[in-house]
């Protein structure tokens, strides 16, 4: 094919597409507000060009790009099963269907491990100078850290050859729990002292993790999740040339772990940003370009996985990895759908990893560098999310730093604040959860979650001495956790509403379908009347049903007085409360003059409403 496609049609000027998009209304905005300022313009042009090659070249500073041109990211799963047995089952399940990194989650919600015994058990088996080992022990890290050490050195794993990331957040550690065993500057100091060590040990193992999981699921913002990295990475940075590393062996002691969301090309230009502002604060500190870079992992977002219609965290969890992968990320976790319904299962498990083996190689996405480079949408994205990023970092460091920052309780506030913007908007549907605020699935949903027992799991203990550190938590607030108390509430009890829907199918489905989505989503059962003949006939079918409420859902071509007549009709036949679904404003207030006693239309506060309408059916929701 070599002509072009805009052959045969006139061409349109920027100037006339504008005037046609906003029908000559010079007050609408040609652009989204995404976050944080950040905005997508509807339309790019070469004129939005930042610069002639902006990106640089992969596997170069300033490593927006990425630094694994031309190779896969590292798949890493985390294992948390507390049975020993079990988790190494599983561990060598996932390795030999495709995983190249296990993380061991140790503590209460992960494995049974105390002992070097107990962390030889669950590595049994595996290859540790193939497979890298990577660590979740909050506080205990240093401890944990210590025992993987000891297993290599039993096992004769050479100290260039071990693979490992011993992953101390102790900053994390903090805004997650609330507490450390020990002053937070006793604990950076163990942190740059473990970096040493390490540095000095194990060359091809990492000691430090900027783990951004916390702060997002408390409400972080990508820019505020930029600016809390790069100063929590600052803090690392500081505490592992305190303890002798020069500033490039300390980056290399480091990686970064983004929690990713379901927002693609916000999520690619994040991971593009984060490798842009990381070499900034490297190449300040007076590191080499080549050097400029420490390893950048994606962990889906928990804040987005739902125990309700689980299936669909799959659809999330993909477009979260496809973002990160294309986005540059060296390694990428991908959280099993069934995590919020009990121990993630075989299948959960086995999907987790199949998502990314089908980007890497069917969809050949591992064989790509950087697809955002050079679109003007991406360029510009990346950039405005870097200066956004930059500033929410600045503010950090101008109240003394990340750790600063906690104490005070800037990051605190100004991340509930961020929490709560983002609820109204889901509670309002401004912002759209498939399966959670819109398309629920009410009734079984097929899955067999395994529970297991957590009483008995073995803790490691830090290996400090002192007086314990504590502050107030982060709060995380999980998307879903408004709607999912509404539908646990109504489990059980069945309650439902009655759709009288007016003329034809072809008339009123589409009101039908809103209302269904509307009701379900707070568990609430819909039974739609279908085409009857006329309004006796709706009465009669919502009294034969045993109904208490009804929704009315009128095509726009239905009569006002036909309309008001249902209305009365269905008083007369013991509906308790009598819900009009938006249709023209005549119809409307054709409805609410008759008596209806509630218009319902898109912007509604979901949760105000449906809480009231499982009060009214006997159906109490606690907070």
């Amino acid at each position: 094919m070599t002509e072009s496609l805009a052959d045969g049609f006139e061409p349109v000027s920027f100037e006339q597409w504008s005037e046609a998009a906003t029908k000559g209304d010079q007050e609408v905005a040609l652009r989204t507000i995404l976050e944080d300022g950040v905005e997508a313009k509807w339309l790019y042009t070469s004129e939005d060009a930042i610069a002639a090659d902006p990106a640089g070249l992969p596997g170069q500073a300033p490593f927006v790009r990425g630094t694994r041109a031309g190779r896969h990211w590292q798949i890493r799963q985390v294992q948390t099963q507390p049975d020993r047995v079990k988790a190494n089952k599983e561990i060598l399940e996932d390795l030999n269907g495709g995983v190249t990194e296990i993380t061991l989650r140790l503590g209460r919600d992960g494995i049974s491990i105390s002992t070097l015994d107990h962390l030889s058990e669950v590595l049994e088996g595996v290859y540790l100078d193939l497979a890298g080992v990577a660590l979740e022990a909050g506080a205990a890290a240093p401890a944990a850290a210590a025992l993987l050490t000891a297993l290599w050195r039993e096992n004769g794993i050479a100290p260039d050859e071990a693979l490992g990331s011993f992953r101390y957040d102790p900053l994390g550690t903090l805004a997650r729990t609330g507490e450390l065993p020990t002053s937070p500057e006793d604990a950076l100091a163990a942190a740059g002292a473990l970096a040493a060590d390490t540095a000095r040990d194990w060359r091809k193992a990492r000691a430090l993790a900027v783990d951004t999981g916390i702060y997002v699921e408390a409400g972080a913002t990508a820019a505020w999740e930029l600016g809390i990295a790069i100063a929590t990475g600052v803090e690392y940075l500081r505490a592992a040339t305190a303890a002798g590393l020069d500033p490039a062996e300390a980056a290399r002691q480091i990686e970064f772990s983004l929690a990713v969301g379901p927002d693609q090309f916000l999520e690619m230009a994040k991971f593009r940003a984060v490798r842009r502002l990381w070499a900034r604060v490297l190449e300040e500190s007076g590191v080499d370009e080549s050097a400029r870079f420490s390893p950048t992992y994606g962990v889906t977002s928990a804040r987005m996985i739902t125990a309700v219609d689980p299936w669909v965290n799959m659809l999330r969890v993909t477009t979260a990895a496809f973002a990160a992968g294309t986005g540059g990320a060296d390694g990428i976790t991908v959280t099993p759908f069934d995590q919020m319904i009990g121990q993630p299962g075989d299948l959960g498990r086995r999907i987790a990893r199949n998502t990314q083996i089908i980007l890497q190689d069917e969809s050949s996405l591992g064989r790509i560098a950087d697809p955002l480079a050079g679109s003007w949408y991406g360029e510009e994205l990346t950039d405005e999310l870097a200066q956004a990023g930059w500033a929410r970092f600045r503010d950090i460091e101008r109240e003394g730093g990340a750790l600063a920052a906690l104490r005070s309780g800037l990051i605190a506030s100004s991340l509930a604040a961020l929490a709560d913007e983002r609820e109204e908007d889901l509670k309002h549907r401004r912002r759209v959860m498939t399966g959670v605020n819109e398309f629920p699935l009410l009734g079984d949903d097929g899955t067999s979650p395994e529970t297991v027992d957590r009483s008995s799991v073995e803790i490691l203990e830090p290996d400090v001495t002192g007086e314990t550190f504590s502050l107030p938590a982060l709060n995380p607030r999980h998307d879903s956790t408004p709607f999912e108390t509404l539908r646990n509430a109504a489990a059980g009890s069945r309650p439902q509403i009655y759709l009288a829907c007016m003329g034809s199918i072809a008339s009123h489905v589409n009101y039908a379908n809103w209302a269904k989505s509307f009701f379900e989503v707070g568990g609430v059962e819909t039974v739609p009347s279908g085409a009857l003949e006329g309004n006796e006939d709706q009465a009669s079918t919502f009294k034969d049903g045993g109904f208490e409420l009804a929704a009315v859902c009128a095509g726009r071509n239905q009569a006002p007085e036909d309309l008001a007549d249902l209305v009365g009709k269905l008083r007369e036949a013991g509906a308790e409360y009598i819900y009009m679904v938006n249709s023209t404003p005549e119809l409307n207030e054709a409805a609410m003059n008759a008596g209806a006693d509630e218009l319902i239309k898109n912007g509604a506060n979901l949760i105000e409403v449906l809480t009231a309408t499982l009060g009214r059916l006997g159906v109490e929701v606690k907070s």
